[in-house]
């Protein structure tokens, strides 16, 4: 019998995140509520401490590497003696025993593989939140995943696995308005104008640089109208994203103050803007494997007009719950 969850993720973010971390939310969120004991393994990075009591139920591990670690074992030799994946071994063997207790794996096959290599007989669970080719040492892996498209996109390619839906959810009372909120006048939004709203990543497949495109030409037809986008357009320093993300400033800039670019936002910020919006958009241009925007809109009260892609459409209804693009 499982008594103890071990929930951890790539080591990238901290939990819980200071800014825009889908995956790493989602744990903090969820492990907080569970009834049942669990624990967080994560990287420590700056301004985290060793240890964080959540409640009764919920701890959180920070693994740390020092400067002259990360520079002798992890850089210039590569031998990385005690790696993330063994350093969440011991978390899990400090707070519960391996037959008591499953690792679940966010959103990572390699760190999957890692853990597995490490320990063949570790109870493990992957918990998928996109659609990745997979690469895995036992294909009769056990899939947690949040839409049925996701499902059929794993079950396709690993028809041994075990996978099973698990739906997003949302915290009601979050999304509750505060009647004490000024967003709109602190962004100087006349509170009679139609607000639009995007959140998400500032990069090609969210379709972002579309929707400037055509509120440019909507704002020809209608006045007294807003467009604002929440995320970060400096989130990439090179490459092709980052082309992208100059592109959509410069498009911004050209709509001029009908355009708000409002940055990256904290999780604990985000209801704030979709209690201001009158539509939520997403104008994805790949599958989804799910949309968390479009859920939080939604529990906002606000109505969404979202492409159909992939696991957006199972809950996006056309005319029920909301809207598709054409």
């Amino acid at each position: 019998m499982i008594k103890k969850i071990i929930f951890t993720v790539t080591p990238i973010f901290s939990i819980p995140p200071r800014g825009a971390a889908a995956v790493e939310t989602w744990i903090y969120q969820v492990a907080k509520r569970l009834s049942i004991p669990n624990a967080i393994a994560c990287i420590k990075n700056a301004g985290y401490p060793e240890y964080n009591k959540i409640n009764d139920n919920c701890d959180i591990h920070y693994i740390g590497f020092s400067k002259v670690y990360k520079r002798l074992f992890q850089k210039w030799t590569r031998l990385d003696p005690l790696p993330y994946s063994q350093r969440i071994l011991n978390i899990r063997d400090k707070v519960t025993t391996q037959e008591d207790s499953v690792i679940v794996i966010h959103n990572s096959m390699k760190l999957y593989r890692q853990i597995r290599e490490r320990n063949p007989n570790a109870k493990l669970v992957m918990h998928m939140h996109n659609a990745f080719e997979p690469e895995l040492p036992d294909n009769d892996a056990k899939i947690i995943v949040p839409s049925q498209f996701l499902k059929a996109f794993y079950e396709e390619r690993l028809p041994a696995a075990a996978v099973s839906i698990v739906p997003n959810g949302f915290c009601a009372e979050t999304y509750k308005r505060n009647p004490q909120d000024n967003l709109r006048q602190q962004l100087n939004i006349a509170e009679d104008a139609t607000v639009l709203l995007y959140a998400g990543r500032i990069s090609p497949d969210k379709g972002i640089l579309l929707l400037l495109q055509a509120f440019k030409q909507l704002r020809t037809l209608r006045s007294n109208i807003k467009l604002v986008v929440v995320g970060d357009p400096y989130a990439s320093r090179k490459g092709e994203k980052a082309e992208y993300q100059k592109k959509v400033l410069d498009a911004a800039k050209e709509i001029g103050t009908d355009c708000i670019m409002a940055g990256g936002q904290s999780p604990d910020q985000m209801h704030n803007f979709y209690h201001i919006a009158d539509l939520v958009i997403v104008p994805s241009q790949v599958e989804e494997a799910f949309c968390m925007v479009a859920v939080e809109a939604m529990a906002a009260g606000k109505a969404v007009l979202a492409s159909k892609k992939g696991g957006i459409s199972e809950f996006v209804l056309d005319g029920i719950t909301g809207y598709h693009l054409a």
